[in-house]
């Protein structure tokens, strides 16, 4: 299983948002789902690319079960990173639930032809929120119950 596994530092979600509030209000909600141990934050764009690109071309990606993505990121917006994603073998059907603040049509339309999993509107809300990762982790998705238990 190579580097990720070692451990069992698998990551499973992958946080890609640069507000801290957000963050929190997100990692808190992993947590009460017992994921909080196996998530990853990157807060930019460009790093985010590069962690992706690298588990895929390390055949890691599997382990992943989710992205949340913010829209709006420092060096590379969501909309590109979604772009970039898509194009990738094993990293074309990762769950994405998307957040953001735009309620600009084109991202919305975007979104859908990106196969966005979720969109989820800034504010987040803890019931907005509790909601997406309820989506997520309630759907008959196998990996879960993988999970190793540090």
């Amino acid at each position: 299983m190579g580097e990720m596994s070692i451990a069992g530092n698998v990551v499973r979600v992958l946080v890609i948002e640069d507000n801290p509030d957000d963050r929190e209000l997100l990692l808190y909600q992993l947590r009460r789902g017992g994921m909080d141990s196996h998530v990853k934050f990157i807060s930019d764009g460009q790093e985010a690319l590069d962690f992706l690109i690298h588990l895929h071309a390390s055949n890691q990606a599997e382990e992943l079960v989710a992205i949340f993505l913010d829209l709006k990121l420092p060096s590379l917006s969501g909309i590109d990173l979604l772009r970039r994603l898509r194009v990738r073998g094993n990293l074309q059907d990762i769950p994405v639930i998307v957040m953001t603040s735009s309620n600009d049509p084109r991202d919305i339309e975007e979104c859908q032809q990106l196969n966005v999993t979720n969109y989820v509107s800034k504010p987040v809300t803890f019931s907005s929120f509790s909601k997406a990762v309820a989506d997520v982790f309630h759907r008959p998705i196998t990996k879960i119950d993988s999970v190793i238990v540090e």
